[in-house]
């Protein structure tokens, strides 16, 4: 008994319980093949429980930390440049001393974030995306996704990753600049990873 319910409740405790089940399991087969009693079927589905949930949870877990590896190792290659405060438009032809005014920095341009599944790609493990490395990173996404953000001047630096939480489909990942695309790429297969990156001209 104790097997079954410690298997049953690691679909809501990511998998803790899952080991104790295993454990569980095993100890009381060992009892009854020893003794005889009763609660072998229990036993055996706990066991299978146990192993599939802890199996599934190390996956789980292990292709999360892989999006987050991913995104720290990108930032950590294409460092932000210069080693002072970064300068807002508010900051532009001040000096020490005077007050603050802001300078016109040319229009607003909106960046849109796109990702779509086909084929049976219905969900993402993780989606991350940055505008000048200010990083953005969200976890179990349904598809399609898109988020939109503002930008004034120059283009900034523009980045996309995205990894399909299933082993079919395609996942479909694109960076558009007022509604033009500017960047677009596909992946297939089990986890498939879709990255853009779109910089200043």
């Amino acid at each position: 008994m104790a097997a079954l319910v410690t298997g049953l409740t690691g679909f809501v405790t990511c998998g803790f319980t899952s080991i104790l089940a295993v454990v569980f399991g095993h100890v009381s087969l060992a009892q009854i093949r020893r003794d005889g009693t009763d609660g072998r079927g229990m036993a055996l589905a706990g066991v299978i429980l146990g192993w599939v949930l802890t199996g599934a949870w190390i996956a789980f877990w292990a292709l999360s930390w892989m999006g987050v590896i991913s995104s720290f190792l990108y930032t950590a290659a294409y460092p932000t440049s210069g080693t002072g405060p970064a300068r807002t438009p508010l900051d532009v032809g001040t000096q020490p001393g005077q007050a603050t005014s802001a300078a016109p920095v040319g229009p607003v341009h909106l960046v849109t974030f796109e990702a779509v599944g086909v084929d049976g790609a219905t969900s993402a493990l993780n989606i991350t995306n940055s505008q000048d490395f200010r990083i953005k990173q969200e976890q179990g996404v349904q598809l399609p996704y898109t988020t939109d953000v503002n930008y004034e001047g120059n283009q900034p630096h523009l980045y996309l990753w995205v990894q399909n939480a299933g082993t079919e489909g395609v996942v479909e990942c694109r960076i558009k600049i007022d509604g033009q695309v500017m960047r677009e790429a596909k992946s297939s297969g089990p986890y498939g990873v879709c990255q853009v990156t779109a910089d200043k001209p």
